[in-house]
């Protein structure tokens, strides 16, 4: 079925892209170039979708620009650049040519494309040049800076080609190494996809600046030494607001797992560790979607206490991380990948109060480690053991420990906090 669409944001301040109300602040200078879209429109493709869009990520550059929309006494509108997170088969729209929309002083400015194979692409590397090389032109020249999230290919093309043109500066953000990204796309190792991961390598050295997850990214990418911050990751400065309480925890020791759902995430590992626990009163929710999602039943057949609870909006699994007992996020640190990741799920995970049980990842620094449960043996019966002893912990004892995590974070890595060295880096750029 072919759906042209019913959806119309709310338009909150209208302009065009590039041009602004007076009296801002040297803000205005910044061009966030990314997939990220309005929680209005995220909500209706979230809705519509037969694949559900990467909520993750969404939520990583939303706490983002929300940080730097508010580094500065004076008001202003933060542009973003969006290639609207759909593909031809997670979403049966085709004609997607939104007018833009003004949340919370974020103008949302969105690339029209056409939603079929190779024609998307094309549509929105054309789309997206006109839009960016327009905006460096426009206004004062020389103070211009474009933000670029480096994973969207047509999108990084075309914004280091209207940035060369126009000699305007451009920082990267790489929140993973392209080549050894755990796709959930069915089409993760076609030739197709290995082409693209080599076209965004040759482009990632050629960046002013980044924003790195970890220091071993700088080190295979930052072949110029170019500036550069490592960002870890963030949390949402609002989670100061959300208490978590011992009296409001689920009847039930719950256990999430949240994320793609892969056996190289140690998922299976996970499930057959937890089946090795005797309790009645535990169970083991795994949200998200990945290649295990058909097994899901099979391990829901062979232990009722494992619930598969799919792929929810995001403020559903922050309230459940809030009543659960543990959070695991059980990532082999052994992996080649994970030197390069620091996954966003474990921060989201240590602002709830509720306590991480990690792996060891090489990416993490040594700061965190005092604050998460360490699954220091990460064989099945290293991760059985290792719950088994945090299960008879008393429910306080387990209870501190989160809320110690949740204001480490709050106070170190907040979105706030995080955005502000963004700044610094971009001047430094500059």
């Amino acid at each position: 079925m072919l759906i042209i669409g019913t959806f119309e944001p709310k338009v909150e301040y209208k302009t065009n892209l590039g041009k602004h109300p007076p009296n801002m602040s040297t803000l205005k200078n910044i061009l966030y170039v990314s997939n990220l879209c309005s929680p209005r429109l995220l909500d209706y493709i979230f809705n519509t979708s037969r694949i559900k869009p990467g909520l993750q990520v969404q939520k990583f550059h939303r706490l983002i620009v929300e940080g730097l929309s508010v580094q500065n006494e004076h008001p202003f509108v933060l542009d973003i650049l969006s290639a609207i997170p759909v593909v031809p088969r997670s979403h049966t729209r085709r004609l997607w040519n939104l007018p833009e929309e003004v949340v919370d002083n974020i103008r949302y400015n969105y690339v029209p494309m056409i939603n079929f194979r190779f024609i998307k692409s094309i549509s929105v590397f054309v789309n997206s040049f006109i839009k960016i090389f327009l905006w460096n032109l426009s206004g004062k020249r020389k103070c211009k800076i474009v933000y670029c999230d480096v994973l969207n290919l047509a999108l990084t093309i075309s914004a280091h080609l209207a940035c060369k043109l126009t000699s305007t500066k451009i920082v990267g953000i790489v929140t993973d190494i392209p080549g050894m990204i755990v796709s959930s796309q069915s089409d993760g190792n076609t030739l197709e996809s290995k082409m693209h991961d080599i076209i965004r390598l040759k482009i990632l050295s050629n960046y002013d600046g980044y924003v790195f997850l970890t220091e071993q990214m700088n080190k295979l990418i930052n072949y110029y030494h170019k500036p550069y911050i490592v960002m870890e990751g963030l949390v949402d400065i609002k989670m100061n607001f959300s208490e978590n309480r011992l009296y409001q925890k689920d009847a039930e020791r719950i256990l999430i797992y949240a994320g793609l759902i892969y056996e190289e995430y140690g998922v299976k590992k996970l499930i057959e560790a937890f089946m090795k626990l005797p309790d009645d009163d535990l169970r083991l929710h795994i949200y998200g979607g990945g290649e295990m999602e058909k097994d899901m039943p099979f391990y829901s057949g062979m232990d009722k206490r494992i619930v598969y609870q799919g792929i929810v909006p995001n403020h559903v699994i922050v309230q459940k991380q809030i009543e659960a007992t543990l959070l695991i996020n059980p990532r082999p640190s052994t992996s080649e990948f994970t030197k390069y990741s620091f996954p966003s799920k474990n921060m989201e995970y240590m602002v709830s109060g509720t306590p991480l049980v990690t792996t060891p990842l090489p990416g993490m620094p040594e700061e965190y480690k005092q604050f998460v449960y360490l699954l220091n043996d990460e064989s099945v019966e290293g991760i059985y053991s290792t719950l088994n002893i945090l299960l008879s912990k008393s429910k306080e004892e387990i209870h501190n420990f989160g809320n110690c995590a949740k204001q480490f974070v709050l106070s170190q890595k907040n979105n706030l906090i995080q955005s502000k060295r963004i700044m610094n880096l971009l001047e430094s750029v500059h």
